[in-house]
């Protein structure tokens, strides 16, 4: 963002520019010179301190005795708001239930229980033959996609062999059901389990989870970005490099 933007809106404007400030910290940041806040914000240094007048008396900033800035107390304040307000099923049962009505099969969502996986959230298919669960079902982690993605994404957010994003597998929890699945992720970057299209071999073919594939892929970024793993998301779809692959006690 540059200090002068023409036809901008003059309040958006400010607006703007004190979010940019507070959005230039990046994970690690302890604290940000003057100069720093200036080089990552496109800010010229009279506005950032300007605009840090602002921040500090709202306790959004804070600036030490050597004149550096840090986040202030309001920061992890409206985090722990934010935290106890969001009830991840009110952002889940939504994007399940578009996922329904958009393809007419089960959508669900499966997390890692140990050595198994439990469905977790579930809309069920409006057809009278269908793949009909219910929350809290536990399957065990077997070569479904589901539990493919669990396996594949769970521990550090890498795959290490390439997934072709969705993934379908069929016949292998129940020889007459079908899945297709992409992972979905929160804050943190943390996985928070499987989305999961399923239905019946004879309906929910190869050809067809092929035709559901940006819906599914629309649906997981959508889900992932409202629960603040967008990053993650996007990073998951990339094909795995030879870092990813590494073993973490091998990576220096």
């Amino acid at each position: 963002m540059t200090d002068k933007q023409e036809g901008t809106v003059p309040g958006r404007a400010s607006a703007e520019r004190l979010l940019s400030i507070l959005s230039c910290f990046q994970r690690g940041d302890e604290a940000l010179t003057l100069a720093e806040v200036t080089r990552r914000t496109g800010l010229v240094k009279s506005t950032v301190l300007r605009m840090a007048v602002s921040l500090e008396g709202t306790g959004f900033l804070l600036r030490d005795t050597q004149g550096n800035f840090r986040l202030g107390p309001e920061i992890p304040r409206l985090n722990l708001i934010y935290h106890e307000a969001m009830r991840v099923e009110h952002f889940v049962i939504p994007v399940l239930k578009e996922l329904v009505e958009q393809t007419g099969e089960t959508a669900s969502i499966y997390v890692r229980h140990g050595s198994y996986r439990l469905c977790e959230y579930r809309v069920n298919s409006p057809h009278q033959l269908g793949v009909h669960k219910q929350p809290g079902e536990v399957r065990p982690m077997d070569d479904a996609s589901s539990a493919i993605i669990l396996r594949s994404y769970g521990d550090n957010g890498y795959h290490d062999q390439p997934i072709n994003l969705p993934l379908y597998t069929a016949g292998v929890s129940d020889p007459f059901a079908s899945s297709v699945a992409v992972p979905v992720y929160r804050d943190a970057g943390q996985l928070l389990g499987a989305l999961v299209l399923a239905g019946p071999c004879n309906r929910l073919t190869a050809e067809a989870a092929e035709q559901y594939s940006d819906i599914m892929r629309s649906a997981a970024l959508r889900l992932s970005r409202q629960l603040g793993g967008e990053a993650a998301f996007l990073r998951a779809l990339q094909p795995p490099t030879p870092q990813m692959m590494a073993h973490p006690s091998d990576v220096g």
